[in-house]
């Protein structure tokens, strides 16, 4: 009888030791962090490309809107198409949003006004601003920008540039920058580039927007050309005719020689 008391008393007793414990504790615990490790940087994962397609798309987006406004752009005395490499303003049709006042019924309605798409540099965004033609009539400042939407963040640079037909030469060149007293009406088209600070790829976006309404020449005097016609000697017939079509000055139609002068 006391040794069957004894043996029951031993096995009761029987367990785990705390060295074990502590390993097994351990071990779990490396196996729990191992596990979380991996779901939580695929989490990471997902949402930093889940925000990478947001933020692509937005861009998508927003050019589109920008060309839209672009190819509706029209000629409007009061609101000339006034540009720089970092903002271009021009006119455009916006949305007048109003107030219903007690049950009378009131529609929305569009007007004219400016759009405005700028670089702000504080922000680090690509912002629009949009007036109506009341709110800029009275104001002496035409180049007053205001602080505007913010259309894209993270934006480190962005850039416009401006395609005219250049009656000096005839070819089609690009500017960064459309003043009124040397261009002639609207741009023919609008070149936006935009770098990021956000890690996308790619790390930059260009668009072209090609203008239908535009005209856009270099109207600038650049100089004359002044013909001087070499007398011919005997035998030789008429003196020569100079070529007037753009980029072919100096061509001759008959023999003879053809100075050409350019004044300032």
């Amino acid at each position: 009888m006391p040794q069957l008391a004894k043996n029951l008393r031993k096995n009761s007793l029987t367990g785990f030791t705390l060295v074990e414990l502590i390993i097994s504790v351990t071990i779990f615990s490396v196996a729990a962090t191992a596990i979380y490790s991996v779901f939580s940087n695929g989490v990471a994962a997902w949402r930093r490309g889940n925000s990478n397609k947001k933020y692509a798309r937005n861009i998508r987006i927003t050019s589109e809107k920008m060309a839209r406004d672009l190819r509706n752009t029209f000629e409007f005395n009061d609101i000339p198409f006034d540009a720089e490499s970092d903002f271009m303003m021009f006119p455009g049709l916006i949305l007048a949003r109003t107030e219903k006042k007690g049950k009378e019924e009131v529609k929305d309605y569009y007007q004219v006004g400016k759009i405005t798409y700028f670089y702000n540099q504080n922000k680090k965004a690509l912002c629009k601003e949009e007036r109506s033609f009341l709110e800029i009539a009275s104001e002496s400042d035409k180049r007053k920008i205001g602080e505007g939407e913010v259309l894209i963040e993270q934006v480190k640079s962005a850039e416009f540039e401006y395609c005219y037909l250049d009656n000096a030469t005839g070819d089609y060149e690009w500017k960064d920058d459309w003043k009124e007293d040397e261009q002639d009406s609207i741009p023919q088209a609008v070149k936006m580039k935009l770098t990021f600070e956000k890690e996308i790829q790619p790390e930059s976006f260009e668009k072209i927007v090609f203008i239908p309404i535009g005209t856009g020449e270099q109207k600038k005097e650049l100089g004359k050309v002044e013909i001087e016609r070499a007398v011919p000697e005997e035998g030789q017939g008429e003196p020569a005719e100079a070529d007037t079509r753009p980029g072919a000055a100096g061509q001759k139609k008959r023999a003879g020689e053809v100075e050409i002068h350019l004044k300032k």
